[in-house]
């Protein structure tokens, strides 16, 4: 497992930001993330499938339900982004399996741009997913931002020299065979290192 200092300083996760941004107010503009699902138009059918087809792994359950306290993800995601479409439905079965220890809002990156620009990729990029862990006085925790570390490492490790169409099979595959458990266990991370 991935130390709660590493995920904090890691590739896919930041350190709480002291940026003026109210959080717990866009956590209260947020739509659940059943909503989310009903109102999906880009990628409608993958994002139902993946949902449909999402489980989480006992390990992450058994530390989920272990949780103090009760925490809200701030999750900034579009219906159209490849990596929310891989995260996202995986932490709403999460929060589905421990309702009183964890509850999503989603909101999209129009309406919560600021978010999204304040906790950028470390190349420097605003995207999505940028999950935004809160608790229960709707302070930040921490962030996890477009991607899992190990999913980063293993396009820096398989990618070098490839075309970008061959990065993003790469990255499918990868996303495929994790079926959410790696960006599941950050999050937890984020969560347990309190």
């Amino acid at each position: 497992m991935i130390s709660a200092l590493v995920v904090v300083l890691g590739m896919g996760v930041q350190a709480p930001a002291r940026d003026g941004i109210d959080y717990a107010s866009y956590y209260a503009q947020g739509i659940t993330f059943a909503e989310f699902l009903s109102n999906a138009r880009a990628l409608a059918d993958e994002w139902r499938e993946t949902y449909t087809q999402a489980t989480i792994d006992e390990q992450s359950l058994t530390r989920a339900r272990a949780l103090k306290g009760h925490w809200q993800l701030l999750i900034v995601a579009d219906d159209s982004c490849h990596d929310s479409l891989n995260t996202v439905p995986y932490l709403a079965k999460l929060s589905e399996a421990v309702p009183d220890a964890i509850s999503i809002r989603v909101v999209s990156s129009a309406v919560a741009p600021t978010v999204k620009d304040a906790h950028q990729t470390p190349d420097g990029r605003a995207a999505t997913p940028t999950i935004v862990v809160l608790n229960e006085r709707g302070e930040v925790k921490g962030v996890f931002i477009e991607r899992p570390a190990a999913l980063r490492q293993y396009i820096d490790e398989h990618g070098a020299g490839k075309y970008p169409h061959e990065i993003r099979d790469l990255r499918q595959q990868w996303y495929e065979s994790d079926r959410g458990r790696h960006a599941v266990s950050e999050v937890l991370d984020i969560i347990e290192g309190s």
